[in-house]
């Protein structure tokens, strides 16, 4: 009799607590399907298995015309989405992932998506997505792009034709022998080859972030294009330097313009961060079809902090030794996206006062591979 007291007494409990259970597991889910964050899951296939009402609301869908559907109909990039479920896939967990998804009214939502791949028994069973919108943030970025482009390039002619003045002018005091005048002519030159500089640089960030990029790849000898970057850096700086190069022969297949531009960026601001009398390096390593061109300096070297976010737009190093340096913090940026589309990237190792190496990869000529 008092076991079966016992009994009911612990039947009693486990209802009691399965009922607290079962309240929590609604509380969650009311939760979940309410909150005001879009959520979706997805197998390892693409497909949607489930939506949140803020998914649905944030794009004009029902459950029944967005569940069970490709996750890539959505998606305006198919190779953003295949990107996406290949990272997930290989247990990377995705953070801000910028993205873009179709409405049912056809406009496009700019989104930034964060995802993880929940398993069991180190088997797949769905992804857990979260998307923020920010098209607001993105439409207000292209405004200010367009007119930092449109001011750029209108500022562009009447500079050109201040430099062709300069050049007459110094042209004559050469003729007339006139040092005075000559030196302030040159110095009056430079100044305007750095608006020149800033002016292309705004208009080049504002092409990537449109994604108005094309490339025109070619072989080239690598040692040939540093030289002449050297010698124009050598022409364009006031400060004293030793630049010293260690380039092989062989060429390497990449847009000649663009990799250019990138060696100024790197070189310039490792002359920009150095001290007067400081040793630049450019060294070229060959690997199995690649080739390693590293911009080595014994400048002020850079923070473990600021290296996390030195390739971002508009960014810059922010301490007392920097803050005297010229620039608007777009040279950077400007690396990491033409190496973006070259299908490399920019790597930095640096420690605060111990100079800095930004190092990069470029394709080999394949015939010389």
């Amino acid at each position: 009799m008092d076991d079966l007291k016992v009994l009911e007494a612990e039947l009693e409990q486990y209802k009691l607590k399965n009922k607290e259970l079962e309240e929590r597991v609604d509380e969650l889910t009311d939760f979940v399907e309410n909150a005001s964050i879009p959520l979706h899951w997805v197998d390892e296939n693409g497909i949607i298995l489930w939506a949140n009402k803020a998914e649905l609301d944030a794009l004009g869908f029902l459950y029944d015309e967005y569940v069970g559907q490709p996750i890539s109909n959505f998606h305006a990039d198919s190779d953003t989405i295949n990107d996406i479920l290949s990272r997930l896939t290989n247990n990377e967990t995705l953070n801000n992932y910028p993205a873009s998804l179709k409405t049912k009214d056809g406009s496009l939502r700019h989104v930034l998506i964060s995802s993880n791949v929940l398993r069991k028994d180190g088997k797949f069973v769905h992804t857990r997505c979260f998307t923020k919108d920010i098209t607001e943030i993105k439409k207000e970025e292209e405004r200010k792009i367009a007119f930092v482009a449109m001011v750029s390039h209108e500022l562009k002619t009447p500079l050109t034709s201040l430099t062709s003045y300069i050049q007459i002018l110094m042209r004559r005091a050469k003729k007339e022998d006139n040092d005075f005048v000559l030196n302030a002519l040159n110095r009056a030159e430079l100044q305007a080859k750095k608006m020149a500089n800033m002016l292309s640089d705004f208009l080049s960030q504002a092409k990537y972030q449109e994604g108005k990029v094309t490339l025109h790849r070619e072989n080239f000898v690598l040692k040939e294009l540093i030289a002449e970057i050297a010698e124009d850096v050598n022409f364009t700086t006031t400060k004293n330097f030793k630049l010293t190069t260690s380039c092989p022969d062989n060429s390497v297949f990449a847009d000649r313009d663009k990799i250019g531009q990138v060696l100024t960026n790197l070189i310039t601001n490792a002359i920009k961060y150095s001290n007067d009398d400081g040793v630049i390096t450019i060294k070229c390593e060959n690997h199995p079809d690649k080739v390693r061109i590293s911009v080595i300096d014994n400048g002020i070297g850079i923070s473990g902090s600021d290296q996390e976010r030195l390739f971002e737009r508009f960014y810059r190093v922010n301490n007392d030794k920097s803050s005297k340096v010229e620039g608007f913090g777009i040279g950077l940026y400007l690396v990491s996206e033409i190496l973006r589309y070259h299908h490399s990237s920019i790597k930095v190792i640096s420690e605060k006062g111990q100079g800095s190496t930004f190092y990069f990869d470029l394709d080999i000529n394949p015939s010389e591979v």
